[in-house]
């Protein structure tokens, strides 16, 4: 009878085993739910303001990672994230994981009353010493300089320019319309498959200063969801169109402003020779490059660009990399060391 018992019990460890349930631990709860437990008492609870300083922008931008964290576990309809309930309380506690940070979320959504941001979306939003070393905002060193397009994607311009990138083994960052995210929804995935950033540019390139915040909001808000249903990311960055923001709508729009320091003025010169020399005239290092890749000399004038800057000692990077990630809601960022309140 002995030997049965023991048959048995191994007989029922096996199946617990090959079925993922676990036997119960003093009769009571299952041991993946003790070690769940157990991993829970060892987290490191810290308040969401020591996370990020006590810096509204920063809570804000815990928001923003935690809509795109919440979209990727859940797959709701981006609207339903827009505002998700993260507390802004800086008293509201949160747990370090090995994962990740453990937030509350106050309604639940979908039945998900906590998530877990992965520090890798947390890079620049909460304060670096409660980052894994990998994962800690660091701007990148050197004689650097960030290309950016707006206006795209165009369904011949966007190609050849990406190909032109590709050659140089060159990284830039796209601003691209909603309209024509939805209409060349491929180009939107080639940009980010290749490595490249993309960044919201509105719908349809309205003056965010003539329209109103309602609408420069929805514009925003209207373009996520178009990137997103197409690349399955949230953009991070956003530039308005001709530049122009309020104060009021920078914080209503609750993302980082990319601006730039160098501007090719290509839209007015319509000139590849212009093009290459406004740009590699004005170049300095940390500096974002604007251009657009809606016009055929622009994309003509990048070859000549990328051969004569990497000559003088320019690397090209990405503005994420430029910034070190570490961008927030509403700032505007014009270069690297170089930030200000949008709309001041």
């Amino acid at each position: 009878m002995r030997g049965t018992r023991i048959v048995m019990g191994l007989v029922t460890l096996v199946a617990a085993s090959l079925l993922g349930t676990a036997p119960t631990v003093g009769g009571n709860l299952p041991a993946k739910q003790v070690a769940i437990e157990a991993a829970k008492r060892s987290e490191r609870v810290v308040t969401l303001g020591q996370l990020t300083g006590h810096d509204r922008k920063r809570l804000a931008a815990v928001q923003q990672a935690a809509r795109q964290q919440l979209l990727t576990q859940t797959h709701v309809a981006v609207a339903a994230v827009e505002h998700v309930g993260v507390p802004t309380q800086p008293t509201v506690t949160a747990s370090l994981t090995q994962q990740g940070v453990r937030v509350p979320l106050t309604p639940a959504i979908r039945g998900v009353r906590e998530l877990v941001i992965p520090y890798r979306r947390l890079t620049g939003k909460i304060q670096n010493r409660y980052l894994p070393a990998a994962q800690r905002a660091t701007p990148v060193a050197g004689k650097v300089i960030a290309l950016t397009f707006d206006d795209g994607p165009d369904p011949k311009l966007t190609p050849k320019l990406l190909k032109i990138l590709k050659q140089a083994h060159v990284h830039a960052t796209f601003f691209q319309v909603g309209k024509s995210v939805v209409k060349y929804p491929q180009l939107s995935r080639a940009v980010l498959a290749a490595g490249h950033e993309l960044g919201n540019h509105s719908w349809d390139h309205p003056n965010f200063a003539a329209v109103g915040t309602r609408q420069a909001v929805r514009q925003v808000a209207r373009t996520n969801a178009a990137i997103y249903h197409v690349t399955g990311q949230l953009p991070t960055y956003v530039r308005p169109p001709y530049g122009a923001i309020t104060r009021v709508e920078g914080r209503a729009i609750a993302q980082p402003i990319i601006r730039w320091s160098i501007d090719s003025r290509d839209w007015a010169y319509l000139n590849r020779q212009k093009d290459v020399q406004s740009v590699v005239h004005a170049a300095q290092s940390g500096g974002i490059v604007l251009m657009h890749d809606i016009h055929a000399q622009s994309v003509a004038a990048v070859p000549a660009i990328i051969k004569q800057l990497t000559a003088k000692g320019y690397r090209f990077v990405t503005v994420g990399q430029l910034l070190g990630q570490n961008t927030l809601p509403g700032l505007e960022y014009f270069e690297r060391g170089d930030h200000r309140v949008a709309g001041s």
